[in-house]
């Protein structure tokens, strides 16, 4: 079997695993459009199975995919790949043994989409990214890196976003530092970067315009919007201060009180994104029923 598209590891949000050891295993969340267009009923994480000729799985933080759970050997899984690019799962002769669809591996299986991985208390799935998705986000299309840790801000955001078509990948981190490091992650796997990131400053301490400054620096293609949730107004002088320092703007948050007086005011805040991205930009009335359909969620 031939790979259309990426092979990848799947484990569900609801994992034991926290998130954290996820992250530092390679693991991704997958953008909010992948998942409402997927078959999966919710959201988790994914591992790219890309660019390496095997990964070794297990305790041992040596392995490629390392999993800290003592129901694991040290060096519990293989997977590998095949001149003719199918992907082989083998157990490594682990205590706790592998199991693909409940059957003990005792010898390599070659995966087919969907198949159930267990490794001790661990479960995941196999899944070719175009088989699970077949809208899946294609190269063309325009996608969001957004750090907003404002539910309310956030959900605001991704909706209009992906109303126009827009993909958006939405990440928590606590620093600046933290969101670098996963942007350096996303390139090496995806073999892209996000086109826009949509970030407030609360979630770039210490220093919002010294993240600016990096990625001028190392990703000088890569367009940056800060808003910050705190503000109703943005002075004239600071965002030309924004924009000397690396940002493409500076955009107050929105506001929570009278919302349906403010929808003027919000469509110029996700035009102004929109326009950078080269989008179709929102109208009035678009807006005005999507918005009375969000609120009342």
């Amino acid at each position: 079997m031939s790979f259309p598209s990426k092979p990848q590891l799947f484990i569900p949000a609801d994992t034991f695993l926290s998130h954290q050891i996820l992250i530092e295993s390679g693991f991704w969340t997958p953008s909010v459009s992948m998942v409402r267009s997927s078959s999966q009923s919710g959201q988790g994480y994914y591992r790219s199975l890309v660019g390496e000729p095997c990964w070794i799985l297990g305790r041992s933080p040596d392995c490629a995919i390392t999993f800290d759970d003592v129901t694991l050997s040290r060096q519990h899984a293989l997977l590998f790949t095949t001149p003719i690019q199918e992907l082989y799962f083998s157990d490594l002769g682990s205590l706790n043994g592998s199991f693909v669809n409940e059957q003990r591996v005792l010898h390599p299986i070659c995966l087919s989409h969907g198949d159930q991985i267990t490794l001790g208390n661990i479960s995941m799935e196999f899944q070719i990214s175009g088989a699970v998705n077949s809208r899946e986000t294609a190269s063309s299309q325009k996608l969001v890196l957004m750090v907003q840790p404002s539910g309310y801000q956030g959900k605001l955001w991704q909706e209009f976003l992906m109303s126009q078509g827009i993909s958006v990948l939405w990440e928590q981190t606590a620093s600046s530092q933290e969101l670098g490091q996963f942007l350096r992650q996303f390139s090496s796997q995806e073999s892209r970067l996000p086109d826009l990131v949509l970030a407030d400053v609360a979630a770039l301490v210490p220093n919002p315009y010294e993240f600016c400054r990096w990625c001028q620096q190392h990703y000088p293609a890569l367009k940056v919007v800060l808003t910050c949730v705190g503000r109703t107004e943005i002075l004239a002088a600071e965002q030309h201060w924004a924009q000397r320092q690396g940002a493409h703007d500076l955009l107050p948050g929105f506001r929570q009180d009278n919302v349906l007086h403010r929808a003027l005011d919000i469509v110029s805040q996700v035009n102004a994104v929109l326009r950078l991205l080269d989008s179709p930009e929102l109208e009035q009335n678009t807006m005005a029923t999507g918005f009375m359909s969000l609120i009342r969620a």
